[in-house]
């Protein structure tokens, strides 16, 4: 196999990592709580305590993962995260104390916050600057995969039963893990530290983060509640509080999809031209005007032009992101950095979701959770423009 076949194995693989550890471990999993209800296993609010299980071990995934990494290789930890993904699916298969399914959800979590910082360091910093748009667009288009998947496929697989869904989603994370696995061999030091470095055996204590690296940081955190009401609200928005129903209300959802996929690419395509610092800005502000937008949508052609843009920003603003970082730090560093990063994006979303569902529930309307969203994004932007602008590559 050559060079440039390993490596466009290894972005291939680095999608597939990002398929499964987001777009199946977390957005595959609203489609089930319906199925979960009626068959009794739990309730709906149970289920809602299942869904922030997973992204409390995201949380804890983000943190841990540069270290883990370091520790034990980053194609060990790589293959781990996908296979603990796949069993968490198998062993939820079936009826069980709700202690079983939290720890399993959370422990997907995990697995997905290292899939998100691992694999796609990896993949960008072993791929030559050049080609990292292209190759960044292509990795993070997983996470659209995965929602298109979820939102059309998995609620078909719940008209089965319940248990074949889980089951269906534990075999397809099996088949695309083992369809990867060799894509990872010789990566154990690429983009990181060695285990020695790791836990500072024999080297210096690592310097801090450069100004630029922790502004992009905080900006990443403000941007991510920016995510919160589309990917909580947005259906419930459109269907009842603008009164167009759930038919119209899941096109946009599809819509949504369809731009999460194609969103890494329009911002690849855009980083090429402009560079990674000038794509980020341009497409904080189409989010944020997307965002404000949405509060007033009741027409299809406003609406679908929110859904769309909102949805391509999804992973568009984490490959922009994770491609600027790249810029800022040495490549040996950008694990780290992202790191903080996606534990920044994590925290932010998680608090901002609580957030905003008590905003929602104290006023009684959507439309000022995404204003707060949207000014969220402003934010964000704001903070990111004051980052230093580097000598870029195109």
């Amino acid at each position: 196999m050559t060079t440039e076949q390993m490596r466009m194995d290894r972005v291939l693989a680095g999608s597939v990592a990002i398929l499964v550890g987001l777009g199946l471990a977390r957005f595959g999993y609203p489609p089930l709580v319906p199925g979960m209800v009626d068959a009794h296993w739990f309730t709906a609010a149970a289920a809602g305590y299942l869904g922030a299980a997973n992204l409390l071990g995201y949380l804890l995934g983000a943190l841990t993962a540069s270290r883990f990494a370091g520790r034990v290789g980053a194609a060990a930890a790589i293959r781990l995260g996908l296979l603990l993904i796949a069993v968490s699916f198998l062993v939820l298969s079936w009826a069980a104390p709700f202690a079983w399914f939290f720890i399993w959800r959370f422990i997907s979590g995990w697995a997905g916050g290292v899939l998100m910082v691992v694999a796609a360091s990896t993949v960008l910093t072993t791929t030559p600057p050049s080609q990292r748009p292209l190759a960044g667009a292509i990795v993070f288009s997983g996470v659209g995969v995965g929602i298109l998947f979820s939102a059309n496929v998995v609620p078909w697989l719940t008209t089965v039963s319940i248990s074949w869904a889980w089951v269906s989603l534990g075999v397809l994370c099996l088949l695309l893990t083992a369809a990867t696995w060799g894509a990872w061999r010789d990566v154990s030091t690429a983009a990181g530290p060695s285990p020695a470095q790791a836990t500072g055996a024999g080297s210096p204590a690592r310097a801090a983060l450069p100004l630029a690296v922790i502004l992009v940081v905080v900006g990443y955190g403000l941007q991510s509640v920016g995510y919160v009401p589309h990917t909580l609200f947005w259906v419930d928005f459109l269907a009842r509080e603008q009164g167009l129903g759930m038919g119209f209300a899941a096109v946009q959802w599809s819509i949504f999809a369809l731009g999460a996929i194609a969103g890494p690419f329009l911002g690849g395509w855009v980083a090429a031209r402009l560079g990674w610092y000038s794509a980020l800005l341009l497409s904080v502000a189409f989010m944020a005007a997307a965002v404000l937008g949405s509060s007033v949508a009741d027409t299809l052609w406003l609406a679908s032009l929110c859904s769309f843009v909102v949805g391509a920003m999804v992973p568009g603003l984490v490959s922009m992101t994770s491609g600027y970082l790249s810029q800022l730090v040495p490549l040996e560093e950008h694990r780290r950095a992202w790191g903080w990063a996606t534990t920044s994006f994590a925290l932010a979303q998680a608090v901002g979701g609580y957030a905003l569902a008590a905003v929602f529930g104290y006023v009684g309307s959507y439309p000022p959770v995404f204003i707060i969203g949207g000014v969220s994004l402003v934010l964000g932007l704001v903070v990111t423009l004051v980052a230093r602008k580097p000598k870029e590559a195109h």
